[in-house]
């Protein structure tokens, strides 16, 4: 499928050793997941082959960095040095991988910091800045994903705060439409000059269901004109939850990714 060249695939790190030679012979393009487990179990040699065996295909990848109980922006300073101890270790991988960006939870939740957006920031800044800093040593970029902020001035604030290129947005379909209190288009519009990758998966905007692209409610058509016409060119990832919404979601986006 010649779409599996435009678009990556979220898979996560054991799944895509497991499978690693499915993925080769199909050229899937993975974002991988690594998971906090996962992270604490590599195999040295491992990481190598799978990273040997893509490169040699001339596969690109992405990452995407663990987020369960993680606090970028976390007030208590142990949990914030553990989130930035897990966001390193995925760093210490790049050179292995290469990746072309490496997606981030940002983890804002106004129910969870009482509505303190500054004070989110200024915590957020003593992780973002020194990441940065290391990304553009790597050449990588890093983009913060839209999960439970209800509109876009949240994460504009905080990159405006660091002002670099090497740290950006990811633009989540389906987060936008349980959570954003605005239309997915106004995102794109606020924060289309930070855009680095956007994320594809359908919801009824109840629960986040990662559904193949076109089985929930979310207007893809007017996702994908609002980005032409920024004339952005994103990274596009699909997340599946499940295999056999692998083809349906990479069928649904034929229409779009011509």
């Amino acid at each position: 499928m010649g779409i599996l060249e435009k678009v990556q695939v979220n898979l996560p790190f054991p799944l895509l050793l497991q499978n690693l030679n499915g993925v080769l012979e199909m050229g899937l393009q993975p974002e991988i997941y690594f998971s906090g487990k996962t992270l604490d179990n590599l195999k040295k040699e491992e990481v190598e082959k799978v990273s040997r065996n893509l490169i040699q295909k001339n596969i690109p990848v992405t990452f995407h960095a663990p987020f369960m109980d993680l606090s970028p922006g976390a007030v208590d300073d142990k949990i914030r040095q553990v989130t930035v101890f897990r966001f390193n270790q995925v760093m210490d991988l790049v050179p292995y991988f290469h990746p072309r960006a490496i997606v981030f939870h940002p983890g804002y939740d106004r129910f969870r910091f009482d509505d303190d957006v500054a004070l989110w920031i200024k915590n957020s800044l003593l992780t973002w800045k020194p990441l940065t800093e290391r990304a553009e040593e790597f050449s990588v970029r890093l983009a913060l994903e839209n999960v439970f902020e209800e509109n876009p001035s949240i994460l504009r604030k905080l990159l405006k705060a660091i002002d670099s290129l090497y740290l950006g947005y990811c633009l989540d379909a389906g987060h936008g439409h349980i959570f954003s209190e605005v239309a997915i288009w106004e995102w794109i519009e606020a924060l289309g000059s930070h855009l680095i990758e956007v994320h594809l998966h359908d919801n009824h905007q109840k629960v986040d269901e990662h559904l193949p692209i076109g089985d929930g409610q979310i207007d893809f058509a007017e996702i994908f004109s609002s980005l032409r016409a920024k004339n952005l060119q994103p990274i596009y990832t699909i997340e599946p939850h499940l295999e056999e919404h692998l083809l349906p979601s990479l069928r649904a986006l034929e229409k779009y990714l011509k």
